[in-house]
């Protein structure tokens, strides 16, 4: 019997780099970084994104989508890989170090190790809540809130609430608890600073970025900062990501 995988995507010729999205994203984020990268990229739709099924019955985990990403790894024969995961993308990258010791480095791209505080687990499952019958708005109010300056990424916004509203919205809930239940794994980057580089946008609202600059600083682990950039440096200052992907490929 042939087991359901994610949805996935390889391309490009070099070292294995697997790249995971963000929350309401899929894996079509990463189409104009790849070419400019010297990689064998496997782009992957996290549970309920994109192309990849949505299980309901499945309990919300961040371990889970881990999980299922492994087994993309073990079928491609993916040895050593780097991994990029940008925001619950990120997440899923640091689980994924706890299943796959042998990763051989993991980028964590406008992302952080901390699990949420109580406001923000109580913001979860709101959203999880106000998905179900108000999707649409929400993912409107929220996608704006990604970029430093929205009034100047129009046509980008309108690409990604698109994106968004394709998503099954008990998918969306789905994934806001999974990110509301997830673990402190800050432990894993203290004890393996090598193993880690962070890059951060300074205007990104979702991340305490000075908290973890400092951290960052204080473990050894290599760390950027982008000037004017949101949450989503690969479409605020494309060139600049591309440079800081290769500084680690």
């Amino acid at each position: 019997m042939n087991e359901q995988l994610l949805n996935y995507r390889i391309s490009g010729n070099g070292s294995p780099v697997i790249f995971l999205h963000g929350f309401m994203e899929d894996l079509s984020m990463w189409e104009d970084l790849i070419p400019h990268l010297p990689v064998r990229a496997c782009c992957i739709d996290l549970p309920g994104h994109g192309k990849s099924a949505f299980e309901p019955q499945q309990t919300p985990s961040i371990r889970y989508m881990a999980e299922e990403v492994r087994k993309i790894i073990e079928r491609e024969q993916l040895h050593h890989p780097i991994v990029v995961g940008h925001s619950m993308g990120g997440y899923v990258a640091l689980e994924l170090f706890r299943l796959v010791p042998d990763l051989e480095h993991i980028v964590l791209f406008h992302s952080h190790p901390w699990a949420d505080p109580e406001s923000k687990k109580n913001d979860r499952q709101r959203v999880a809540e106000l998905v179900r019958t108000k999707a649409s708005v929400f993912i409107r109010e929220a996608i704006p809130n990604l970029f430093y300056d929205p009034s100047e990424m129009g046509a980008v916004i309108s690409h990604y609430v698109q994106i968004a509203e394709h998503m099954n919205p008990e998918a969306i809930g789905w994934a806001a608890l999974a990110m509301k239940d997830r673990e402190d794994l800050s432990r894993l980057m203290e004890q393996h600073p090598e193993k880690f580089s962070v890059i951060s946008g300074e205007k990104d609202k979702l991340i305490q970025v000075k908290a973890l600059a400092d951290f960052c600083k204080q473990h050894h682990i290599s760390s950027v900062v982008l000037p004017n950039v949101g949450h989503m440096a690969h479409e605020e200052n494309r060139d600049e990501a591309v440079h800081l992907l290769n500084t680690v490929f």
